[in-house]
């Protein structure tokens, strides 16, 4: 799983220092990426410029997202931009449902 593409679409963007941004009403909320490799991969999101954290649960064989949680600042306006980026590329698991 390539972090860049998995987490690059619309209003989510891989920046050139290696974080990621979410734009939501007009805020950029940047993010550092933790990767916890296993059976569910688990992609832990801290923002380094707002009180907020994401957790995004991959499923590590089909590559398809399983969960997300954010907890914090903008934290369902976040959730569901994540979300909606995940749905766009085809990457949402089919019980997952927002």
């Amino acid at each position: 799983m390539n972090l860049e593409e998995f987490l690059n679409c619309g209003a989510v963007k891989c920046l050139k220092t290696g974080q990621f941004c979410v734009e939501v009403d007009g805020i950029r909320v940047l993010f550092n990426v933790e990767v916890n490799l296993g059976a569910v991969t688990q992609l832990k999101l801290k923002s380094a410029n707002y009180k907020v954290n994401c957790n995004v649960e991959v499923d590590t064989r089909t590559e398809r997202v399983i969960s997300v949680e954010c907890v914090g600042f903008k934290e369902e306006k976040i959730r569901l931009t994540l979300l909606g980026c995940f749905k766009e590329r085809g990457l949402l698991h089919k019980g997952l449902v927002f």
